[in-house]
Order: structure tokens, then sequence, then C-alpha cells
């Protein structure tokens, strides 16, 4: 791995894509959950958690989908 901000080599720029997207999934899942049963506590509906939970699996998804296309590229050489 190098040093630069911005790799000039096309696996390096994946790799560091991955590691983006992989951080936003987390991040999109973990905020979905916490959010949905913080707001429950706090209000007692049900209906926040399951918000949460949808939240949570919409942002998931995403970040999933992006992944896997980027991993599964093909180059063209």
């Amino acid at each position: 791995m190098s040093m630069e901000k911005y790799p000039r080599n096309p696996i390096e720029q994946r790799k560091a894509a991955v590691r983006k997207h992989t951080r936003n999934g987390v991040i999109w899942v973990g905020g979905g959950v916490v959010g949905g049963l913080a707001l429950t506590l706090l209000s007692g509906g049900w209906i926040w958690i399951i918000l949460g939970l949808v939240i949570a699996v919409a942002g998931g998804l995403s970040s999933y989908r992006k992944v896997n296309r980027i991993i599964n590229h093909k180059d063209n050489y």
C-alpha cells in the first residue's frame, strides 16, 4: 500500500474504494440499529425500531452492492 493520497494504480484505487464503501456500510447499519433502539426507548413506540432496521438494511445493502461490483470488476487488457 502506497502513501499517496490518490493512488494511480487501478488495483490500489479499487482497494481504497472497497475500504471506503465497507466503512460506510458499517456506519449505516450501526446508525440505523442504534438510532432505532434509541428512539424506541425514548418514545416507547415499536415503529421506530422497525424504521431503524429498514434504514440499516437499506444502507448496508447499498454498500454491499457497491463493494460487490468493485470486487467482481474484470480488467480488459
